[in-house]
C-alpha cells in the first residue's frame, strides 16, 4: 500500500500487489509498474509504505521484501520522490524498515480498542474488514416475479436508458422504493442488462446525463461507429476532461446493488462489472477487482468481466481520479 503524500497532507492510497517472488527481475519489475504509475500523478512528493507481506509459518525474524524497500528508494529518488517512512506487517508483527541497523520488529498492538478505531465505530464509518465482493444481498420478496417478467421482454434501448435516466434521478431511497413496488419497471431495469449496448451506456448515462448517452446511441444507429463511440470509449477508460456527475454516480452504484437481490445469471455479472467500474471510477481499484473476481468466478465466459480485470490488473487509473477538482469525495452525510 503506497501513501502518497503532497506536502505534509495525503493526496491519496495507492494499492499494488506485490511481486511474485524476491528474486532481483521480479524486483526490479515490479518497481518500473510503480513508478509508472506514479509518473501520472502530479505534485507528489512523498510517499510512505505499508507491505502486507504473506504469511510465514516458519516464523522467521528477518524482514520481509526489505530488498524492495532498498530498490524502491532509489528508484523514487531518480524520480525526485522521497520514501518518508516503511513499514511490514506479517500475521502478528509489525517491522519498521527505517531503524538506524536492522528493521525492528515488534507485535502488531490490538487494533479493536485503539481510539481511532474506536471512533470511526462510533461515527459509522469504520472500515471494512475486507473488500466487498458483491454477496450477501438479501433476495427480494417478489423476485421470481421480476425474474419471470424480465425472461419474456424484449429490450427497447430507448425505454431502458430512459428507465434508468429516471431512476438515476430520484433519491436512492426513493428510486429503490419505486423498483420494489413496481416489479413491471425492476424488470425493465433487469432485462436491459442482457443489452451490451445498454450495460456499456449506464456509466455514461450516470456520469454525462440522458442527452450525451442519446447522442452516441444515434451516432451508432446511424452508422457513424468509430467517431460516435469515442466520447463513451474515453469516459468509460477514464480519458480526457470528464468530470462524472458523482451524485448520481453514487446513485447507479447503490441502484446497482440493490437490484443484485433480483437479478440472475448474466445480468447479475453486468451489475457486479458496473459496480466495479464505479469503484475503479472512485480510484479505488482494489475494491473493483475483488467484485470482478467474483463475476468471474460466477461465470467465468463472461468476457466484459475479464476484460476489466485485465485493464485494472496494469493499475490504469482514470485521469480524474487524481485531480483535486474533478475526483470523487465519499459522502458520510
Amino acid at each position: 500500500m503506497l501513501l502518497l503524500v503532497d506536502d505534509d497532507r495525503l493526496e491519496a492510497t495507492l494499492r499494488v500487489d506485490l511481486p511474485p517472488t524476491e528474486n532481483l527481475s521480479d524486483l526490479k519489475m515490479w518497481i518500473t509498474q510503480v513508478t509508472r504509475l506514479l509518473q501520472r500523478i502530479p505534485n507528489i512528493k512523498d510517499i510512505a509504505v505499508v507491505v502486507y507481506a504473506p504469511d510465514d509459518p516458519s516464523g522467521d525474524n528477518s524482514a520481509p521484501f526489505a530488498n524492495l524497500i532498498s530498490e524502491l528508494e532509489v528508484a523514487l529518488a531518480r524520480q525526485t520522490i522521497g520514501l518518508r517512512h516503511a513499514w511490514c506487517r506479517q500475521d502478528s508483527r509489525i517491522w519498521d524498515y527505517d531503524s538506524e541497523q536492522d528493521p525492528v520488529v515488534q507485535l502488531v498492538p490490538a487494533l479493536d480498542t485503539n481510539e481511532t478505531n474506536l471512533s470511526m465505530v462510533l461515527a459509522g464509518s469504520a472500515p471494512l474488514e475486507k473488500p466487498w465482493d458483491g454477496t450477501g444481498i438479501p433476495k427480494w420478496s417478489n423476485a421470481q416475479e421480476i425474474q419471470q417478467m424480465a425472461s419474456t421482454q424484449e429490450t427497447n434501448i430507448m425505454l431502458s436508458l430512459e428507465a434508468w435516466h429516471e431512476s438515476l434521478s430520484l433519491p436512492f431511497t426513493e428510486a429503490t422504493a419505486k423498483l420494489h413496488a413496481d416489479p413491471a419497471r425492476a424488470s425493465i431495469h433487469v432485462a436491459s442488462l442482457d443489452t451490451k449496448l445498454v450495460r456499456d451506456l449506464l456509466p455514461f448515462l450516470a456520469g454525462e446525463g440522458l442527452e450525451s448517452a442519446l447522442d452516441v446511441l444515434f451516432g451508432i444507429s446511424i452508422d457513424e461507429r468509430e467517431g460516435a463511440i469515442a466520447p463513451l470509449a474515453d469516459y468509460l477508460l477514464g480519458r480526457g476532461w470528464y468530470a462524472p456527475d458523482w451524485e448520481r454516480i453514487d446513485r447507479l452504484w447503490a441502484i446497482s446493488r440493490d437490484l443484485l437481490g433480483v437479478a440472475q445469471g448474466e445480468p447479475r455479472q453486468a451489475l457486479l462489472c458496473l459496480l466495479a467500474w464505479v469503484e475503479w471510477a472512485r480510484g479505488r481499484g482494489s475494491m473493483a477487482l475483488v467484485l470482478l473476481e467474483q463475476a468471474v468466478k460466477e461465470n467465468a465466459e463472461y468476457e466484459l468481466a475479464g476484460l476489466l480485470q485485465r485493464l485494472m490488473e496494469h493499475g490504469v487509473m482514470p485521469a480524474w481520479a487524481t485531480d483535486q477538482l474533478r475526483a470523487w469525495r465519499a459522502n458520510f452525510s
